[in-house]
Parts: C-alpha cells; sequence; structure tokens
C-alpha cells in the first residue's frame, strides 16, 4: 500500500458516517470485511508530548514518532524539481513567493503537525497568511470569524465546537492558534457531513453540486477520476468491487473542489502577494489527482506542494517515494505507527 493510499483510510477514520455507508453496502455483496476501525489506533503518548515542547523548538530535533528515527532521511527536504536537498531557509524562501501552497501530511503524525507549526510561523512572518484547513468545515466558518488572538486554546475550542473525534484538538489546536495569533485569515475548506452524505447518496445529481463552488468538478478527465478510484480501492485493499466505492469518488472530488474554491476565494493572495496555504491530507494535496488540479481550472497562479513523509525501512533514495507528478517537495520525519493496512483485512476475508 502507498503512502498516499495510507492516507486515505486516515481519511476515512474522520468520518464515522460514511464508514457504516461503505459498510452497509459491502455486507451486502458479502465480498468486505470492515476494516476503518480496525484501523483506527490512536498513539498514546504523542499528545502529551508535543503540549511539553516549545512551539518554536527546531523540528529536526526531538522527533515525537518513534519509529525509523536515526534514518538517514529523517529532516532532510528533498526538491523533485531539482533532484536534490534543500535546507529550511530555502524551502521558506520559495514557498513564500509563491501565491498557492498546498502541504499535505500524515494525520496521525505529530512531527507533521509541529512542522506544519514551524511552516505557517515562517510563512507569515512578513504578512498574514490566508490558510485553509480541511479540518474545518463551511459550517464552521461563522465560527472561525469569532476567534480572537486572546482566546485560550480550550475557548478556540469551544467556539469552533471542533470535531475531536475526527480530529484531535492537541494535534490542530496549536495550528489554529498559530493562525490566529499571526493574524492569519482562516478559511474552512471541507464539506459539512450533511452534504457529504447527500453527495454520498445521490451523487453528481445532487443540486448543490451544480454551484460555481463545485464547478472545477467537471473539468476533472475521466483518467484521472479513474486513476482516483483506483487508489480508493487499493486502499481497501482490492476486497471491495470498483464499481461500489463510486459514491466514496465523489466524495473525495467535492471535498477538492471546495478547498480549491477555499483557497483561491482571497482576493489578497494575488494582490499582496501573500501565500495561501493549505493544510490537508496528502491524498488531497497530490498534483496529479487532488486540490492542485481544482485550483488550475481556477486560476494560473503559481502551486507549490510540500508532502511531509515518514520514512520507510526500504526506502533510502528520496526519489522513491514521490514523483514530480505528484509534488514539489518532500519533507522527511520518522514514523509513527508501524502497520500493515491490509493483514488483519485478508486475513479475516478469506475465512
Amino acid at each position: 500500500m502507498s503512502y498516499y493510499q495510507a492516507n486515505m483510510i486516515e481519511m476515512l477514520n474522520t468520518m464515522p458516517w460514511l464508514y457504516k455507508a461503505v459498510r452497509a453496502t459491502a455486507l451486502r455483496t458479502r465480498r468486505f470485511i470492515p476494516i476503518i476501525r480496525r484501523l483506527t489506533i490512536k498513539p498514546l503518548i504523542t499528545g502529551l508530548l508535543i503540549l511539553l515542547l516549545p512551539a518554536y523548538a527546531n523540528a529536526s530535533h526531538h522527533w515525537l514518532a518513534p519509529l525509523l528515527q536515526n534514518h538517514p532521511l529523517v529532516g532532510k527536504i528533498y526538491s523533485l524539481e531539482q533532484q536534490s536537498f534543500v535546507s529550511e531557509a530555502e524551502l521558506f524562501s520559495r514557498l513564500q513567493k509563491t501565491p498557492y501552497v498546498l502541504i499535505g501530511e500524515k494525520h496521525d503524525n505529530a512531527d507533521h503537525h509541529r512542522l506544519e507549526e514551524k511552516i505557517l510561523i515562517a510563512l507569515g512572518s512578513e504578512a498574514p497568511a490566508h490558510i485553509v484547513f480541511e479540518m474545518l468545515t463551511d459550517e464552521q466558518q461563522l465560527l472561525v470569524d469569532t476567534l480572537h488572538p486572546n482566546d485560550t486554546l480550550q475557548q478556540m475550542y469551544q467556539k469552533l465546537q471542533w470535531n475531536g473525534e475526527g480530529w484531535p484538538w492537541k494535534d490542530y489546536g496549536p495550528l489554529i492558534n498559530t493562525a490566529v495569533q499571526q493574524g492569519a485569515s482562516i478559511t474552512a475548506g471541507n464539506i459539512s457531513s450533511a452534504l457529504l452524505k447527500k453527495i454520498y447518496r445521490q451523487g453528481s445529481s445532487a443540486t448543490e453540486l451544480a454551484t460555481p463552488r463545485f464547478n472545477s468538478m467537471l473539468s476533472i478527465p475521466q483518467l484521472v477520476r479513474e486513476k482516483i478510484l483506483d487508489q480508493v480501492y487499493q486502499s481497501h485493499c482490492e476486497t471491495m468491487p470498483k464499481e461500489q466505492l463510486t459514491p466514496m469518488l465523489n466524495i473525495q472530488l467535492a471535498r477538492d473542489a471546495s478547498m480549491a474554491h477555499a483557497m483561491i476565494s482571497d482576493a489578497q493572495t494575488v494582490e499582496t502577494q501573500r501565500p495561501t496555504i493549505l493544510i490537508a491530507g496528502s491524498f488531497h494535496t497530490q498534483k496529479n489527482i487532488g486540490v492542485p488540479l481544482h485550483i488550475s481550472q481556477l486560476t494560473r497562479q503559481p502551486i507549490k506542494t510540500l508532502l511531509l513523509a515518514e520514512v520507510s525501512e526500504t526506502h533510502e533514495n528520496p526519489s522513491e517515494y514521490a514523483t514530480t507528478l505528484e509534488t514539489d517537495y518532500i519533507w522527511f520525519t520518522p514514523k509513527q505507527l508501524d502497520i500493515d493496512y491490509c493483514a488483519g483485512l485478508r486475513s479475516n476475508h478469506k475465512t
């Protein structure tokens, strides 16, 4: 299973209702054993550690993810275009000059959240940035607008009516707080559960998809749709018929369109040359199938993507992790969990 496919499973874990819907469909065919709940593993100690370490700590030290900390790639940043390593200063300088910056994380890796905070601080040092969060839905936008720099983390949590089950506050609270303290403009990128459920049931016939927010979905080529569906199929360990996963393809396209629309909604990105930054799972930030494709339908402004990637025991060559078609930069971190996402599923599937 690829790095991006593992992130797709993590995405499913943030939407329990979607798990139930997929499970119900699968049980009717008797060909699928639900795995999403089996794969929801919460790190036991990283939440405490992230609160103890200073927000401005050098992310190249004191790694929180426990596995493969001594891997030769850990802490390094690789430019796919140059095929060479770059420094943090070089990366930040280049991203500051880019109107649209997409950061792809692995949701359960504590170091990814630490690095994201560091990036937000760096890119917002000259002028407040515009930040779009996958973790915020359109229903929360009015709540976002009530946040104040004097608010405590707990007050922000309460004001936002935060979905702690899907997105642990210990991971994302510090990012929201950093954005607020910097005076950043914060936009919700995701779709409400109610609308996602409607899209799941009705697909492209859902009336909301005819609004400008989702216009970019219409321009996504069939080959790309097939590639997304294939990755969804792979993330289910090939245990569920592809044709039954079409509702999830529609959801993926709609969420990517929503995040792209949220990114280009800030006119000051071009007028003041301040960056618009997306924080999302790496499946969404993939250049050849994700949000970047939708942005390119809406603007001709430059786009750069940064993949935060856990190192692999068997891969020491940075170019083995992704291609220029998928991302522009890779920032390597230790690994949070050692899981074979498909082993348990396939074992049970045979019984």
